[in-house]
């Protein structure tokens, strides 16, 4: 792959490249660097907020991708796949490290917080303006980053389906469970931010509704 652009690094060029291995899969993993780092990092950013952290993970991520660069058959595009392996990273050290490693404090959008509520609730129909005043912001916050420090994997999934829309097989493939453990998973996630978030959701709506 001489002289290589940016651009023309699709899957299919990078399945030569793995076949070739030596200075052509090194050239490859130079050119998803300069094409992904940035992508990958922002999204591990979001989860963790230590920023060293973030990028030894992301560099965690392109050692894994040139050791499975065999196993990529081209059944979806790199970026997704190159995701997928983050994903696993980012959960694998959360789950080593669990209260050890600070998450980051807050999502300060009053939208996305609402919609991780919904999420972390399992409901589709709270009102916005539950989240309207500092007050119920602050509030929010504080919960959400004690269950990120507390319960850093639990919090992990639910911000990979309110972030990402992963859904059941997506996240079954993430955690290594079949479909009906990942359900029981999911909602155990959930009842967790149910506890965590409950002085929030009290101060915003008057009660929690405990739906499990």
């Amino acid at each position: 792959m001489p002289g290589v652009r940016s651009e023309e690094l699709d899957k299919g060029a990078f399945i030569v490249a793995c076949r070739e291995g030596g200075t052509a899969i090194e050239r490859a993993l130079r050119v998803l660097d300069h094409d992904y780092f940035t992508t990958l990092y922002r999204e591990c950013r979001g989860v963790v907020a230590d920023a060293d952290l973030a990028r030894d993970l992301v560099q965690d991520t392109f050692i894994k991708v040139w050791q499975r660069c065999a196993t990529f058959h081209g059944t979806s595009e790199l970026l997704p796949w190159m995701r997928s392996i983050m994903r696993h990273t980012v959960l694998d050290a959360l789950r080593r490290r669990a209260r050890e490693v600070p998450l980051d404090a807050s999502d300060p959008s009053t939208e996305g917080a609402m919609r991780l509520v919904e999420l972390a609730m399992g409901r589709d129909d709270t009102p916005v303006r539950g989240v309207e005043t500092a007050e119920a912001r602050a509030c929010f916050e504080r919960c959400w980053t004690r269950f990120e420090a507390e319960c850093p994997a639990h919090a992990v999934v639910i911000r990979w389906i309110a972030a990402d829309d992963l859904d059941i097989a997506a996240i079954a493939s993430l955690l290594e469970r079949s479909p009906g453990a990942t359900r029981e998973y999911v909602s155990q996630c959930r009842k967790r931010a149910r506890h965590y978030l409950a002085d929030w959701y009290v101060l915003a709506f008057g009660a929690v509704h405990d739906d499990a």
